[in-house]
């Protein structure tokens, strides 16, 4: 079995955090919708709070689990690059060595991309604050439904981070075995 280094450890504690509370907001959103749907059919009676709930619970699994994805490795990539990368370069040491180092590049870019996509969110949500806006059937403040847009965008360059710390640490480890055997 391998064993995990600390940046790991910490990288999968978030991500099983995360999927946790993604499960428990598909379950409340699976409720509100039952009840919706429960309510506008048999009763005839629809409930403006459920779907507007509905739609914000659907917005932040969304998100959460992109951030879940992004840990995992599991979103849709283009591998154009590292199909180039194989076919150009023979040597299997060079070639594995330039592919961890695409790899940390991309991790690299996705932590820009959501370090800023953050401060961008975060803006938005004071800004929807100082306007004090509101949801239309719930009355709640609509920073409050942008909120969890926001830290997903943060937990994602979170785990863009360590994901590229994580291949910096393996490619450091390969090298050093090799250079020990």
């Amino acid at each position: 079995m391998e064993k995990k280094n600390i940046i790991s450890k910490i990288n999968d504690a978030f991500c099983k955090v995360e999927k946790t509370i993604t499960w428990i907001a598909f379950a409340i959103m699976l409720g509100l919708l039952l009840i919706q749907v429960f309510c506008r059919y048999l009763f005839e009676m629809p409930l403006a709070w459920a779907e507007e709930m509905v739609r914000y619970t659907y917005i932040a699994v969304s998100f959460l689990g992109a951030a879940v994805a992004l840990r995992e490795r599991t979103h849709i990539s283009i591998d154009i690059l590292p199909s180039i990368l194989e076919n150009k370069i023979k040597d299997p040491a060079k070639k594995e060595f330039w592919l961890e180092c695409l790899d940390i590049f991309a991790n690299l870019v996705q932590l820009v991309f959501f370090i800023i996509l953050s401060i961008w969110m975060l803006e938005y949500n004071i800004d929807l604050d100082a306007k004090n806006q509101i949801t239309t059937a719930n009355q709640w403040p609509m920073w409050l439904m942008c909120l969890p847009v926001t830290v997903s965008c943060m937990l994602m360059a979170f785990h863009a981070l360590l994901n590229a710390l994580e291949d910096t640490l393996e490619m450091i480890a390969v090298k050093k075995g090799k250079a020990v055997a």
